[in-house]
């Protein structure tokens, strides 16, 4: 949320709120003289908003400190009790200083006592538990807007994931060299000819299906890749040579779908493929995070590209509030570090 919408927020909410917790704070340390006349109640809701009005704006911005810190539903009982406890210690101080002020003032002839002090404490507590509940209440109802906007937001770019590879894959250059390489195999080695048939089957249905899910678990990748990884040494035979090396205990993590084969497929894209200068494409898990790294081998001639792979994944890792993807290159190498999910 934007700093004017804060804003707007918490003062719309104080506006609502502050007057009913005025009168009854004041009313619990005041007893029945505090609406004995309209000067009385008049001078003593003036003292008492004055300091409250103050108190309640830092209140706003300490929740709002606290919803930026601990954003997630998985952090509201951390949030809770941390913003409870600060607020605890903002009432006694601002019913300590409301109870000084009348009794420094006199205001109708009230004298500082510990019997009306824990009164205004015990109502400032209420009224503090039940204004907490609606600024999460609010902040909730907020939570589920923007992540519902952000799941349409997912589900565009998973879409877009799938046409692209989609249109990549299926495109006359694919199928020519898919075709080319199946005539071969027919020709040379039925057998092979038709694995590489069931293996091409695989890459189109799970490309097909990828878009059902927002994250996948690396073992699913991992067996997508192979068979997509067939297709390519098919295709380039030992200039194109994956190396795998996946923790077992890594392989039920989690992770958006279709991204190692788009990382894969930029690779091969931009680089030179050839037995003679073989590209090396290394996938392994490291703490936390998956590793995709390429010998960088650019072709002398540019290939145009509209970078929408890697800015694919980016995206989703946003809007899933994921930690960012890494991106480094440097003269010989190309390398992706991917946050890894726990499957939970």
């Amino acid at each position: 949320m934007q700093p004017e919408s804060q804003n707007r927020t918490t003062f719309l909410l104080m506006a609502v709120l502050l007057p009913p917790t005025l009168v009854i704070t004041t009313y619990f340390i005041l007893g029945k003289m505090y609406f004995s006349s309209m000067t009385t109640f008049g001078a003593a809701s003036a003292v008492a908003f004055l300091i409250m009005s103050g108190i309640w704006i830092l209140q706003g911005r300490l929740g709002w400190k606290m919803l930026r810190i601990y954003p997630s539903h998985r952090d509201t009982v951390k949030r809770v009790l941390l913003f409870s406890s600060m607020n605890l210690l903002i009432v006694i101080l601002s019913v300590t200083i409301i109870c000084w002020i009348f009794d420094l003032l006199s205001i109708l002839d009230y004298r500082f006592t510990v019997k009306t002090w824990l009164r205004g404490l015990l109502a400032g507590a209420i009224c503090t538990i039940v204004n907490q509940a609606v600024y999460e209440t609010e902040a909730s109802y907020r939570r589920i807007k923007i992540s519902q906007l952000e799941a349409e937001q997912l589900k565009k770019a998973q879409l877009q994931t799938q046409f692209d590879s989609l249109k990549e894959q299926v495109n006359p250059h694919f199928l020519f060299n898919s075709l080319n390489s199946l005539s071969s195999l027919i020709a040379t080695n039925p057998d092979k000819a038709e694995a590489f048939v069931e293996e091409m089957s695989r890459v189109y249905r799970y490309l097909l299906r990828s878009n059902e899910e927002q994250l996948t678990t690396l073992q699913k990748e991992m067996d997508f890749i192979e068979s997509y990884n067939m297709l390519l040494q098919t295709r380039f035979g030992s200039g194109f040579q994956p190396v795998l090396q996946i923790e077992e205990k890594k392989k039920e993590w989690l992770l958006p779908p279709m991204t190692l084969q788009l990382l894969i497929e930029n690779a091969v894209k931009h680089n030179i493929v050839d037995p003679d200068t073989p590209l090396v494409v290394q996938l392994y898990t490291k703490d936390e995070k998956l590793v995709v790294r390429n010998n960088l081998q650019k072709k002398n001639k540019a290939v145009a590209s509209n970078k929408v792979g890697l800015s694919n994944i980016i995206s989703k890792y946003k809007l899933l509030n994921y930690p960012e993807v890494e991106i480094k290159e440097t003269t010989t190498e190309f390398i992706v570090v991917l946050p890894l999910i726990k499957n939970t």
